[in-house]
């Protein structure tokens, strides 16, 4: 990853989004970090509305980490939304959740999820996630996302 790639993750809990953040930065990955606080505004990112319309300012992400467990919409319903707008869905995209039920590992995989992670029980687990997840990274065969059109976008408000 560079310095010009971003990482998008949505966490809820802001303990756990600070400590990913500080394991992303133990593990060398040099990518930018943009973290949002639920499965709503990880949507809108995506779709760049809002806040997030500025594309310069918040580019597509080349890599989402997602908790499946979040107010709003949660990471299932992200991932539901991401498998319907093919665009965005060769975004290599990582499930980090405390859930291990089978049935959330399945559905995520279902959804288009590349990788299912049990959120680490230790800071240091969680660090030798983050350098399994650069040195992956750094052998996959990757393809950008394309920007949203803005009458695609608009259309989702619809939805």
């Amino acid at each position: 990853m560079t310095t010009t790639d971003l990482v998008l993750v949505a966490e809820d809990n802001p303990d756990d989004a600070i400590l990913l953040r500080r394991a992303i930065d133990k593990a060398g990955i040099t990518a930018r970090v943009k973290i949002v606080s639920d499965g709503e505004d990880m949507l809108l990112y995506l779709q760049g509305r809002g806040v997030y319309s500025n594309r310069e300012a918040y580019p597509l992400p080349n890599l989402i980490i997602l908790d499946l467990k979040m107010p709003r919409k949660s990471g299932l319903e992200v991932l539901l939304w991401m498998s319907e707008n093919q665009d965005l869905a060769v975004v290599p995209t990582i499930v980090l959740s405390a859930s291990n039920l089978e049935k959330d590992v399945r559905q995520a995989y279902n959804l288009g999820a590349n990788t299912y992670f049990v959120k680490p029980t230790t800071f240091e687990e969680l660090v030798q996630t983050m350098r399994m997840v650069k040195e992956y990274w750094h052998k996959a065969v990757r393809v950008g996302p394309v920007a949203i059109s803005r009458a695609a976008a608009i259309a989702a408000e619809g939805a």
